[in-house]
């Protein structure tokens, strides 16, 4: 069968498809959204996979979504009216060491800065230094991250201007978190070894914390200090849910069970797609393809289609993360958590159950990356581990008085050496005996888990190679590089066919930024 009134077809209904097909609907373009599993969301999806805790929600890929209000599509796309409900959390990220201390990551960058003083006045002075200039990097990078990195807007540009035209004292140091490693950004500025523990885990990297460039990864942080944390409830499926709600109303459609098998061409143009049923959609102005890039250029394209040296440049985009993967685990437990050791240490009244934890130190990750790129499993305790209660700010997504513990390990094989088949549930579990001695009743109070690796989230997400961010968040794939040169702008060899999602600029996270510049280039092209 074959149909032939959509405008644009999008493929995929992660929340960056369905970012850009809000903006082409609102265009007056007729917009359709073809998702291949069963439930939209891609890697912002909610989901209840516990069989023995069926009421337990899981967030499988992402729970935060750190750089969301940085990007226009959290205010112009107006998603309260249209069911996305958010709960504040300040501090929003508590790092947890080991001996029971806590340092807490404020909105008011002031507050952080008298958590570390209680370790060291001299580190406390310098995280202020940090902050400031971290901020000012935030505003500059995330202002050109808004627009084309081959065609940006004059508009942009000029903003982008201005603000290191008036930080231009700093400049040099601000350009060194592009350059430097997050060890060597540490060195520099940091000396108690609490508060170096503290900034090795909340730097988050997926690569070593010593290799080059990696200081980008505390860009976030920039961030968490100019907006507050803030986690939608009813899980982070609540974002694309208020997506697709609000195409709808729009007059657009999106359809799930709908797997692109083949990106159709007729004298060289993307007309319109085969699915995996049979079934033709045909789109008369062109397709916007939200999975990764080397899927949509190297699996949904005919053979041949790009020449020879384009098509080597998507064979080598990387996406294996220089041999390090991830692990997902998420616990049901039939009670409520406790962190009496870190709370009784705090001696304040923050409810350490609220925000998002960060669990590793300087030395454990240092080993736990080593030990990843040799394809052997993280030892107990050396995990670089971010878990969050999820039923803590939101009751909802856990039966009453019951707790779901997320817990998301940054670092783990991308290929263990025993195969993940026979790894998995030995991994799983020295994940959850870690993160026992962080959360009173974990292992007494269990009623079920899901445990995930990267080869799970590749299948389960249609995701090559498990990437979450589809391509390495590497400088070399930044901007003007990313994913390929020659592939930056959004718009493809192939004419009619446009690419989005984590693998283009500005990256991965739950930005929406990918889907709002690209919907914006595909205007003007058409």
């Amino acid at each position: 069968m074959s149909v032939l009134d959509q405008d644009v077809l999008v493929i995929g209904a992660g929340h960056n498809g369905l970012v850009a097909a809000n903006y082409l609907v609102d265009a007056g373009l007729k917009v359709q959204v073809l998702e291949a599993c069963d439930q939209i969301g891609g890697l912002t999806a909610t989901r209840y996979p516990i069989q023995s805790a069926p009421k337990h929600a899981t967030n499988p890929y992402s729970v935060d979504a750190f750089f969301w209000d940085s990007f226009p599509p959290s205010k112009e796309l107006e998603l309260h009216r249209y069911g996305l409900v958010r709960v504040p959390i300040d501090p929003g990220h508590v790092y947890l060491h080991p001996s029971g201390a806590s340092i807490a990551y404020w909105k008011d960058a002031a507050k952080t800065v008298a958590e570390i003083r209680r370790y060291s006045e001299d580190d406390a002075r310098a995280y202020a230094r940090f902050a400031d200039v971290l901020g000012k990097l935030s505003d500059i990078f995330l202002t050109l991250a808004r627009t084309s990195p081959v065609r940006p807007e004059p508009r942009v540009l000029w903003q982008a201007a201005k603000l290191a035209i008036r930080n231009r004292r700093d400049l040099k140091e601000i350009g060194s978190f592009l350059a430097l490693s997050v060890t060597e950004i540490i060195d520099e500025r940091f000396k108690h070894p609490i508060v170096r523990d503290a900034m090795h885990a909340t730097a988050g990297a997926t690569i070593p914390n010593n290799a080059s460039s990696t200081g980008i990864c505390f860009l976030w942080l920039g961030t968490m200090h100019r907006h507050i944390s803030s986690r939608p409830i009813g899980g982070v499926q609540a974002i694309p849910d208020s997506l697709a709600m609000r195409l709808k109303a729009k007059g657009g459609e999106v359809r799930t069970n709908a797997k692109v098998a083949e990106i159709l061409l007729e004298k060289g143009k993307a007309c319109g797609v085969r699915l995996e049923s049979g079934e033709t959609i045909m789109a008369s102005t062109g397709i916007l393809a939200s999975c990764d890039p080397v899927t949509t250029l190297s699996k949904l394209l005919p053979e041949g289609t790009l020449s020879p040296e384009i098509q080597s440049k998507v064979d080598s985009i990387p996406q294996e993360n220089l041999g390090i993967g991830q692990m997902k685990v998420d616990v049901a437990v039939s009670g409520r958590l406790t962190m009496d050791k870190h709370q009784k240490d705090r001696r304040d009244d923050v409810d350490l159950r609220m925000p998002s934890h960060m669990i590793g130190t300087e030395a454990g990750m240092a080993r736990t990356f080593a030990r990843a790129q040799a394809g052997l499993l993280p030892l107990h305790g050396e995990f670089s581990l971010w878990p969050v209660i999820t039923t803590a700010a939101d009751p909802s997504q856990g039966p009453e008085g019951q707790d779901s513990l997320y817990i998301y390990s940054a670092v783990a094989p991308l290929s263990p050496v025993a195969g993940w088949e026979a790894s998995l549930q030995e991994a799983g579990q020295t994940i959850v005996d870690t993160a026992n001695e962080y959360y009173g009743g974990l292992i007494d109070l269990e009623i079920g888990r899901s445990v995930l690796s990267n080869e799970d989230i590749g299948r389960m997400a249609n995701v090559s190679a498990g990437n979450i961010t589809h391509v390495d968040m590497t400088l070399s794939r930044t901007g003007p590089l990313r994913p390929a040169i020659g592939l930056s702008d959004y718009k493809t060899p192939v004419e009619g066919l446009f690419i989005t999602g984590a693998g283009t600029h500005p990256g991965g996270g739950i930005t929406g930024g990918p889907g709002y510049v690209s919907a914006k280039r595909m205007l003007k092209s058409i």
